[in-house]
């Protein structure tokens, strides 16, 4: 019986543990090895693409900008995991801000990189985050963008955002995190990650506000869902935790099972 029990582990572990590692840490195995953000501070973006606002106008990017701050968000509204958490975090650290014209004293603009998805689709998406943020000049100052895939592509490319369609899931794997611009389009500062207090919000619009440009921040972000994560992300270490987990959790029960039958084959025996 041991010896069945042993046979098992270590086909588990190299299917579960072994395979699964080599698949993540193998660079030319990893479809997402260039899912990040390219911090492309300082450089201007061009503002003169067309998009699609949350009432199914026609806008310019220009046209939100020039008069103050722009925090950008690139991600799409079906998204099932990472860009509602983008935005609940967003939304989470301006509450602690205080509710000052100064203070938030910025434009948010939210485009979708789904050329499928629809006007509909980015007011509903809208309307929640007003209500959550309950203030009522944001309703002037947040848009909700739809776009074909040439516009979007630009735009992302601009700041660095890539991402790529995974045909197996369904999704777009792309990263986690905002763009601070200043009015003139410039990039300012980004916001990388799935958390954003509102002290670092507060100084990255500051220096937008002030045309000046932060620092690069540390590339070690989170990934939207796929089925293969890279490493340096929170969610290959996570991965990495889970496997590992199985693995001692199948030793522990094959252990256990072991004893149980020796304890019985003396019972037998006596």
């Amino acid at each position: 019986m041991s010896w069945r029990i042993l046979f098992l582990l270590v086909v588990f572990e190299r299917f579960l543990l072994w395979d699964g590692l080599a698949q993540v840490t193998d660079p030319a195995r990893d479809p997402n090895r260039d899912i990040r953000f390219e911090q492309r501070l300082n450089q201007v973006v061009t503002l003169d693409e067309h998009f699609t606002d949350e009432h199914g106008n026609t806008v310019r990017l220009d046209q939100y900008f020039h008069q103050r701050p722009v925090i950008l968000a690139l991600g799409y509204y079906q998204c099932p995991m990472l860009c509602g958490v983008v935005l609940n975090a967003l939304v989470q650290g301006l509450q602690d801000l205080p509710p000052t014209l100064a203070k938030r004293d910025f434009n948010f603009i939210f485009v979708s990189i789904d050329p499928q998805e629809n006007p509909e689709l980015a007011n509903n998406k809208l309307e929640n985050y007003l209500r959550r943020y309950g203030w009522a000049p944001a309703a002037e100052r947040w848009h909700f963008l739809t776009g074909v895939e040439p516009s979007i592509k630009r735009l992302a490319d601009q700041v660095g955002f890539r991402y790529r369609y995974d045909q197996v899931s369904k999704q777009y794997v792309h990263p986690s995190g905002l763009v601070v611009l200043t009015p003139s389009g410039k990039i300012s500062s980004y916001l990388l990650g799935v958390e954003f207090p509102a002290k670092e919000i507060d100084r990255s619009i500051s220096l937008a506000r002030n045309d000046a440009v932060g620092a690069a921040v540390s590339p070690l972000i989170l990934l939207c869902f796929s089925s293969n994560v890279a490493p340096g992300t929170v969610a290959y270490v996570v991965l990495v935790i889970m496997r590992v987990a199985a693995v001692l959790t199948m030793i522990l029960l094959g252990v256990i099972i072991y004893r149980a039958n020796r304890a019985r084959s003396k019972d037998l025996t006596t």
